[in-house]
């Protein structure tokens, strides 16, 4: 399924179904697709926010203190560019400190932020997907935060849009 747009969707919906045919558990995707469509059909605003998952800064904490934001899966990693992607280290400064100056403090946030740019102009779901996640675009854009579509974005967001709401057109009163 992987980088595969069609059978994504077609996962997604037949999920849709499976859940559907016996809703014991709550699916968190599913769910939300759902109550995307709702806020839309009601007309409330749905672009995510700075403040609104994935927009999360996310402060994660290593083993020694580093803090890395919005993207705990670069935690271990370097870059030539931007070292070990940490914003500074709890045991010298606190975490609301590293929090609040996140932006100021590490540079990759800048650059992540115009692949979201880039994103919010031209992907018609960016209201649902919310322009990917920091490692994401990353690791599948050679080392950029400031690529668009990813193979999870177009799976796991994209394609999962497009088959909840096939799921819903087939079962529609």
């Amino acid at each position: 399924m992987e980088g595969d747009p069609v059978r994504a969707a077609a996962f997604w919906a037949a999920l849709a179904d499976a859940w559907r045919a016996n809703p014991v558990i709550r699916l968190r995707e599913v769910q939300r697709v759902l109550n995307f469509a709702s806020a839309v059909l009601g007309s409330h605003v749905t672009a995510p926010t700075p403040t609104s998952a994935p927009w999360d800064p996310l402060p994660t904490v290593t083993h020694d203190g580093g803090v890395i934001m919005l993207s705990p899966e670069l935690s271990g990693f370097s870059d030539t560019r931007f070292g070990d992607f940490t914003t500074g280290n709890v045991c010298r400064t606190g975490l609301d400190v590293l929090v609040a100056e996140a932006e100021d403090r590490t540079p990759w946030i800048a650059e992540f932020w115009n692949g979201v740019d880039a994103c919010r102009s031209t992907c018609p779901t960016f209201s649902f997907c919310g322009g990917a996640h920091a490692s994401n675009r990353y690791f599948e854009h050679g080392g950029r935060f400031d690529g668009t579509r990813t193979r999870y974005c177009t799976t796991a967001k994209i394609a999962l849009l497009e088959g909840v709401a096939r799921h819903v057109r087939e079962h529609r009163p």
